[in-house]
Order: structure tokens, then sequence, then C-alpha cells
């Protein structure tokens, strides 16, 4: 049945991996030109750490309230407003004159991708059947790996054959080319699209759930006083520690810690964003069938669990080899261990709380840009205080296990029940 409905709903998932392969390429512009930048302006490791964290702190303030948008105006015109945003001041970067402007412009390209994430995910739940949003969901996640990885190797010819400038010039061109994308092809809903065939608007609509959520309706209050909850929320921060140290300061870790040519360094960093192309969707399929298998408890927190271990695990001995090729190999494997846990993470407030699953991603977005801001300018510190990447990785490591630990030790899968519930049944 779903093969002969139509497939225009697939159509607005592709536009939707263009926005996050635009919106990274202009984000990780940053990451693949850090150390000719540093070495332009003699920035220290923690100045470029401050210039990094400028953007998640312009990201935090945005991404907060753009559910709110989106439900308003529309996530398209949100999107659109977003991106139009970032990619103009992606453009100025190079205008900066120095590290207070540029700090000041960074956050202004965070506060335009803000937006992105809760919108775009917004649009999903409205265009395709509930049975098929997982699925949806994590197909538009790959172009976060993806826009990371043409950045390295693009990046690396740019500033080889013009200079750092042109990345930022020619990547802020690529939001206002999806902003016409968008126009021809993109609509907020799916009823609002004259094109789309009447039998695949009845399949989207009959299957978003028209039946009653199971579950209790709890207040802030229970939602935020579980352990559960917390413990899930502490192990995703965890994770976007890892996973943003890693996108920020990689490309630099193998320029200026391995003594690599910007070339080389693109290319090797390029390898473990290839890798997490995959390993984003099937991390969603393998926590389905995880629940399936082992119960929910279980299942749910497998893969997050043992992916935070042996994505930390691979880092430290990443950090340890004298071999360039098995470094490259396993920063792969780490990172591939760690994207693994997103389908994971993001099922497990449909579990705890139902009817307020929307609180607890909430919640793991305000968190985990957190990490974000903490990851870059912590990193720099650490680099400037031990004269080493290498700490500065081992802490990485030292947060994804912990963040194992926190998840499986804290973090009991099964409903909450609240607690004059909880009385009444005893």
């Amino acid at each position: 049945m779903a093969s002969n409905v139509g497939k225009k709903r697939w159509l607005i998932v592709f536009i939707l991996v263009l926005a996050y392969t635009f919106m990274y390429l202009g984000r990780s512009s940053i990451s693949i030109a850090g150390s000719t930048i540093m070495a332009d302006f003699g920035w220290s490791a923690t100045e470029f750490g401050l210039v990094s964290t400028a953007f998640f702190i312009g990201y935090a303030v945005t991404m907060m309230p753009a559910g709110y948008l989106a439900d308003k105006f529309g996530a398209g015109k949100v999107i659109v407003v977003g991106t139009l945003v970032w990619s103009l001041f992606t453009l100025l970067s190079p205008f900066a004159g120095s590290i207070g402007l540029f700090v000041a412009i960074r956050a202004l390209v965070g506060m335009g991708q803000g937006v992105t994430l809760p919108s775009a995910s917004s649009m999903v739940s409205k265009w395709v059947p509930s049975h098929e949003a997982g699925k949806a969901q994590g197909f538009t996640l790959i172009g976060v790996p993806l826009g990371v990885a043409i950045t390295m190797p693009l990046g690396v010819f740019l500033i080889e054959n013009f200079n750092w400038q042109t990345i930022f010039y020619l990547f802020a061109i690529l939001g206002p080319v999806w902003v016409v994308v968008w126009w021809f092809f993109g609509k907020d809903k799916p009823e609002n699209d004259p094109k789309i065939s009447k039998a695949e608007l009845e399949y989207i609509t009959s299957g978003q759930g028209k039946k009653e959520v199971a579950g209790p309706t709890l207040t802030s209050k229970q939602v935020y006083g579980s352990l559960a909850v917390w413990g899930a929320t502490i192990a995703y921060f965890c994770y976007n520690y890892v996973f943003y140290l890693l996108l920020t300061w990689l490309p630099t870790y193998f320029a200026a810690g391995r003594n690599l040519s910007l070339a080389e360094a693109g290319y090797a960093t390029m390898f473990p964003y290839l890798v997490a192309v995959f390993t984003y969707p099937i991390g969603g399929m393998l926590a389905d069938w995880g629940a399936r298998k082992f119960g929910q408890n279980i299942g749910r927190k497998l893969f997050p669990v043992s992916g935070l271990i042996f994505g930390g695990i691979a880092l430290i001995y990443a950090t340890q080899t004298s071999s360039l090729t098995m470094a490259i190999v396993l920063l792969s494997i780490s990172m591939g261990a760690l994207t693994l846990t997103q389908g994971g993470f993001f099922s497990i407030p449909i579990i705890l709380a139902p009817k307020n699953a929307g609180m607890i991603v909430g919640l793991y977005g305000t968190i985990g840009t957190m990490a974000g801001i903490t990851a870059p300018i912590l990193t720099g510190f650490v680099i400037d205080m031990s004269g080493s990447y290498e700490t500065a990785m081992y802490l990485g490591s030292g947060m994804a296990i912990a963040g194992a630990a926190f998840l499986l030790t804290i973090t009991k899968i099964k409903p909450i029940v609240p607690k004059d519930t909880q009385k009444l049944s005893a």
C-alpha cells in the first residue's frame, strides 16, 4: 500500500536532509579553518574555543522557542528565516577584525541555525504517519555527518587554492539556494500541497495517531522530578560533550596535535563522519529491535550504553596509537559507536512519558546544548594548560563512559507513575 500512495513525503524529507547538510557545512567551516585562523590571528587554543563556543550560545537562545515559533508561523517559514540569518552572518564572518566581533558573529550564526532542529522535527511529524516517523527522523539526520564530511575535503581545497575566507563565502551561498528549493517544492503540511495525491494525503493523516496516546498526563514537577529522566538527560549531555568536542576540534587535533598538513587533517577528519552517515539511521532501527528482543528497559538502553562505552574506549586508543591509519580507524569506530546511541536516546522519552515526551526532548535539547557551549572552550583550556591534545581527548573519553554509567545505573526505562497513583495502587 505505502509504495503505491505516492512519495511526496519523502521529497520533503530529502529537502530537510539538504537543510541539515547545508547547515552543517556552514557550522563546521570554523572547524576545518581553525588551525589556519589561529595562526593568522595569533589565537590561543582557549581563544579559538571561545569562538567555537559562541555559536552554541546563540544556538541555545533560539532552539528553545523554535517549537513555539514553528507552531505559530509554520515550520517552513521559521527554517527559511533562520537559514537566511545564518547564511548572512556566515558571509560576514571573514570581515571580523577582532576576536570580540568574531564571537558576536558566530553567536548570530548559531541563532540562525538553532531553529532548524525543532522546526524540522515538527514538520516531519506532520508529513509522515507515526509508524514511519523514526525512519524519517533518522534519514533527515543523515545531513548532519554528511555536511561535516563534505566540509573537510572541500574546505581543504578552498584554503589551499584560495584562502580560508573563501570557505565562508561559498558556504553562505548554500542557504539561499535551499530557500529557493523550499519555495518551489516545500510546504509546511501535506494538506497545503496541491500536488500531493489524495491517496498519499489519506495515508499520512490516517497514520498520525488519531487514537488517544496511552499513559497519564504528567505535571512538569512529575517529569522533572523523575530520576530516570535526569539519568537519561545527563547521559545525553555526556554524549553531546564528546560529539561537539570532535566536531569543533578534530581537524585542529590532526593538524596541530599530530602535525599533519591541512589536506591530511581534512581527509582524516572526513572518515569518521562518513561512518556516521550510516550509523545515525541504523541506531533507530536497532533501538526498536532491542526493545522487542529484550524489553523496554534493557533494549532501549542496550545501544546507548554500549555505544558510549565503546565510543569512549576507542577514543582513548585513537589518541594513544602512533599510527595515523589506526587512529583514523579507531576514531571512525568511536564516532560510529557514539552516533548509534541516538535512536535509543530519542525513543526513551516516549516510554517514560508518552504524553509528555516533548517536554523531555526539550530538556534533552537544552542540556545537550550546554555541552556544545562547554566542550569547545573547556577543550581549549585543557590544551593550553596541559600542552597536550591527548589530555583533552581523554577527558572526552571519560565523559562518554560516565554517560553510560548514568544511563545504566540511574535510568530505569518504564512509564513514570505519579506518586498519588502509586499510593492508590498500594
